[in-house]
C-alpha cells in the first residue's frame, strides 16, 4: 500500500491480492468459517484521495455508479470506526477510483478499508497504535487486516489474523476477470467441506526460496470446485489457463473467484500468456506483479 501526502491532502494506492494457498479449516459458531490462506498483493489498485473536512462529516464519491457510496461500505465504515476509535471530530471527503473489479476475489473493498485507516490516520494526525489499526481492521472486514501486513502474509480464522512472511523476489501473473461476479457467502454454501486439510508449510516454504515452479506446484484453493459449480462458466477460464502449458508454473482462482490468474515461470512467459488469452475473450487479462 502506498500512502502519500498530496496538495489538498492525502492519496493511497489500494492494491489486489491473490491467495496463492486457500484452505478451509471448518464452520465457527459466528457463521463465517475457519481459514489459512497465504495472500500476495499486486500490481492493480485502487485510488483513494483523502481531504479533511471540519464538519465532521464522512462523504465518499465513487466513479463507479454501481457500488454504494453509504455507511454500507467498508471504506465509509472504516472511517466511521477509527473517528468512534479516536474520537476525532474531524471528517473527509474521500474519492474513490476503481480499477479492482468487484466480485472477483481481488478483495478491493477490503484494500479500500485498510487504505481508509492509514490515510485518516496520517490525515488527521492520530499516530494510532499499530497494534490498535490491526484490531480495527479486523473489526472492519476478513481481509481488511492483510493489507496491513503486504506484500505477503499468512491469515487465519476468518482472515483477520495476519502474520507477514518474506517475500523475496518478485513474481509475475496472468489475471483473468470474467464478466460475471460471484458473491462470497454464495460460494461457501456450495463448499463442501473436508477432514483431510491440507497443510500451508510447503506453499509457504516454496513463496521464499524464489523457484516460480515449486510455487506453481504447490498453489491450492479449497473455494475453486465450489466456484466452479456455482457457475461452470468459469471452467472456460480454468482451461485456457491449463492449455498455455510451458508459459505457466501454476493456475488458480482468486480467492472466491470469479477471476482466475496463471503463474508466469517469468515476465515475458506471464505476457505471452496474457496475448493469447486476450483472443479468447474471457474478460478483461492483464498482468500485474508482486515482490520488490
Amino acid at each position: 500500500m502506498i500512502v502519500r501526502c498530496v496538495a489538498d491532502g492525502v492519496e493511497v494506492l489500494a492494491p489486489a491480492k491473490l491467495n496463492l494457498f486457500l484452505e478451509v479449516l471448518g464452520s465457527r459458531p459466528d457463521g463465517y468459517h475457519e481459514i489459512e490462506t497465504l495472500m500476495v498483493a499486486v500490481g492493480l489498485h485502487d485510488t483513494l484521495r483523502f481531504a479533511d473536512d471540519p464538519s465532521g462529516r464522512i462523504t465518499l464519491r465513487c466513479d463507479d455508479p454501481s457500488l454504494p457510496t453509504g455507511p454500507e461500505n467498508l471504506v465509509v465504515k472504516a472511517a466511521e470506526r477509527l473517528k468512534v476509535e479516536s474520537g476525532c471530530p474531524r471528517g473527509a471527503v474521500i474519492d474513490l477510483h476503481k480499477s479492482i473489479p468487484a466480485q472477483a476475489g481481488l478483495a478491493g473493498g477490503s484494500s479500500d478499508a485498510a487504505a481508509t485507516l492509514a490515510a485518516l490516520d496520517r490525515l488527521w494526525n492520530l499516530q494510532t497504535h499499530p497494534y490498535r489499526l490491526d484490531a480495527l481492521a479486523g473489526e472492519i472486514g476478513s481481509d481488511v487486516a492483510f493489507f496491513r501486513h503486504a506484500p505477503a502474509a499468512i491469515c487465519r480464522g476468518r482472515g483477520e489474523r495476519a502474520s507477514a512472511v518474506p517475500l523475496p523476489v518478485a513474481y509475475h501473473f496472468v489475471l483473468v476477470c470474467p464478466p460475471l461476479g460471484l458473491k462470497t457467502a454464495d460460494v461457501y454454501r456450495h463448499l463442501t467441506l473436508t477432514d483431510r486439510t491440507r497443510p500451508i508449510d510447503a506453499v509457504v516454504a516454496a513463496l521464499a526460496s524464489g523457484d516460480s515452479a515449486a510455487l506453481g506446484a504447490c498453489l491450492f484453493n479449497r473455494l475453486q470446485p465450489a466456484a466452479e459449480q456455482l457457475n461452470p462458466e468459469l471452467v472456460r477460464v480454468r482451461e485456457a489457463l491449463a492449455n498455455l502449458g510451458p508459459s505457466l508454473d501454476g493456475h488458480l482462482i482468486c480467492g472466491s473467484g470469479s477471476a482466475y490468474f496463471g503463474l508466469g515461470r517469468n515476465l515475458d512467459a506471464a505476457r505471452r500468456a496474457a496475448r493469447a488469452l486476450e483472443k479468447l475473450g474471457l474478460g478483461r487479462v492483464r498482468v500485474v506483479t508482486c515482490g520488490p
